[in-house]
């Protein structure tokens, strides 16, 4: 794939693009993490608080969950307007294409990198313990990215024709955030909804991520497998699609 033969190219994208993001700002990085902290902050409020969910060590469970929907939801946002965002790149005929979504979604992921650490330090003040199951987290990472830039190729390439989808996809993370156990745990959903909690990838990979991190258990590694075949068919798919239509980009751009 151009994209393995462009590894060095990717990386370089990728810091560009974090530099860029946060130039200008007195904070910097800092961002990627004062953002889901602040969110941890209002939503423990409201749910330990104000509706008391009940679930033991909220904020840690919470920003389990809250980390890799941030990544996901950030990464399909930049990748879906890549091609339409660095437009002049595509204007050059020897520029490879394809790595723009790869360089969106390695650019998500570098800010959850980030932002681990700050995990890290609420399990432990909340007494959660890491055990041998965090050595399965660089897993649960690359199925995640697999399903992420599968998705991207999607989007990214019929953005171009269509730059309606952005805001169209905007809405959609929306309503799926709330449809995916990030602030809550699937058992508290009646038992005739959770099938279609279920069928939502991103659940299964937050599942994934809890288990690991929040919980000290092995993911469950059929549904995390049923993901990354998922994310596989699609990124085939995906990627064919983006090749047929490559050629015509700038045309629209």
């Amino acid at each position: 794939m151009v994209t393995v033969r462009r590894g060095a190219l990717i990386v370089e994208l990728v810091r560009r693009e974090l530099k860029l993001r946060y130039r200008g700002t007195w904070l910097g990085f800092l961002w990627t993490l004062l953002n889901p902290l602040v969110f941890t902050v209002v939503y423990t409020l409201v749910f330990s608080h104000f509706l008391r969910i009940g679930i033991p060590k909220f904020p840690a469970f919470l920003l389990t969950g809250l980390l890799p929907w941030n990544w996901f939801s950030e990464s399909i946002m930049t990748g879906t307007s890549c091609l339409v965002d660095h437009a002049a790149f595509l204007k050059n005929a020897v520029f490879p294409a394809q790595v723009l979504p790869v360089v969106s979604v390695g650019a998500g992921m570098m800010n959850y990198v980030f932002a681990l650490p700050v995990l890290i330090v609420l399990l432990v003040m909340y007494g959660v313990p890491l055990g041998w199951s965090v050595l399965a987290l660089p897993l649960v990472m690359a199925v995640q990215f697999l399903l992420i830039l599968s998705v991207v190729y999607f989007t990214s390439t019929f953005n171009v024709f269509l730059r309606d989808l952005r805001y169209i996809i905007q809405h959609g993370l929306l309503v799926g955030f709330f449809l995916t156990p990030v602030m809550y745990d699937l058992s508290f959903v009646p038992a005739r909804f959770q099938w279609l909690l279920k069928i939502n990838p991103m659940t299964i990979l937050i599942d994934s991520y809890r288990r690991l991190l929040f919980y000290g258990t092995w993911p469950h590694w059929r549904n995390l497998g049923f993901v990354l075949t998922l994310a596989l068919v699609l990124l085939v798919l995906g990627t064919m699609i983006f090749e047929r239509r490559r050629e015509t980009f700038a045309e629209y751009l």
